[in-house]
């Protein structure tokens, strides 16, 4: 089934249309709808679905809204990144996904004479927040690695996918039901199980500990001293790990068991604590947020908001008027 350009929102719409215009005269065929279909089964879910065979290399460069979604690459050889970070290589049987919290630029790059199929399944907002904060925050600790742009907000991350996922991915391309309401509650259930498998297949088991030696936990305690330290640094778990000498499992373990809160959660933690003592010593709203390390003006407004209930002009204002 194909939306017609009437039903799509012209935001979300817009890598789509990119894809289609880039991939299309390239795959050697009469048409991209025969390679590449969108459809909305309900509320928030868009599913994308691509099976083409370009006859030229084709790279894309596309700008995209806020997003969170999940591809799962059932055949395909490329490369894809988010923002100006390192490329993520595509490979047969790998699932990705990509968190945006603002417009962020991407490029991707598919090689010719290479079958590409893939599932892209985006979910809106709502839907996202309606998981629960815990399961999101574990989450996005596990986003942070080389391939995305914290600072920028863009995250991207790469897993084998089980079969369990793979078999998902088959199925949903391969729907059996025509167009209607069957077919929207098929790929929408395919879809939220989809998502369920992808957080299993990131996520640490909570009930499954993980023992530190006191020699680990030291170097736990040195990792939070270099987030509280060096807050303008771009800082990904990878690169935190190889600073204090300890593999990365065992430093998001130290960090859940010791800190009390994920690699991320904390670094937000201590960011916005010196953002506020800052703007309280009346320094301006774009120094502040570069010097705790987000170069988005804009993004820092939205997670200042999100934790003290108003954005940080509006803050210093508020400070200023108690003085």
């Amino acid at each position: 089934m194909d939306v017609s350009s009437a039903d799509r929102s012209p935001d979300l719409d817009r890598a789509y249309r990119e894809w289609v215009e880039r991939i299309a005269p390239t795959a050697g065929l009469e048409g991209w709808t025969n390679a590449m279909h969108r459809e909305e089964p309900g509320a928030g879910i868009s599913i994308y679905t691509v099976d083409v065979l370009p006859e030229a290399d084709v790279t894309i460069s596309v700008e995209g809204p806020p997003t969170f979604s999940l591809t799962i690459f059932l055949a395909g050889d490329g490369k894809i990144s988010v923002d100006g970070g390192r490329p993520l290589a595509i490979t047969p049987k790998l699932a990705v996904i990509c968190s945006t919290e603002r417009f962020v630029r991407g490029s991707h790059f598919i090689r010719k004479g290479q079958r590409l199929r893939l599932i892209d399944i985006r979910f809106d907002e709502s839907v996202i927040e309606s998981i629960g904060n815990p399961l999101l925050s574990h989450l996005r600790d596990g986003l942070i690695r080389n391939y995305s742009v914290p600072d920028r907000g863009a995250y991207l991350t790469a897993f084998p996918a089980s079969d369990s996922l793979l078999h998902i991915g088959h199925t949903m391309l391969e729907c059996p039901y025509p167009a209607g309401d069957v077919r929207d509650l098929y790929l929408k259930a395919k879809a939220m199980e989809a998502l369920a498998l992808a957080f299993a297949s990131t996520l640490e088991p909570e009930d499954r500990p993980t023992r530190l030696a006191p020699r680990d936990i030291r170097k736990v305690d040195e990792a939070k001293r270099l987030l509280e330290q060096r807050l303008q640094e771009p800082w990904t778990i990878a690169r935190l790990a190889q600073a204090v000498g300890l593999n990365e499992k065992k430093l998001k373990a130290g960090f859940r068991h010791n800190v009390g809160r994920s690699i991320h959660a904390y670094l937000t933690k201590v960011r916005l604590e010196a953002a506020a003592s800052m703007l309280d010593d009346g320094e301006s709203v774009t120094n502040v947020s570069l010097a705790i390390g987000f170069g988005n003006l804009s993004h820092f407004s939205k997670i200042f908001r999100d934790s003290y209930g108003m954005p940080p002009s509006a803050y210093a204002r508020r400070r200023r008027f108690q003085d």
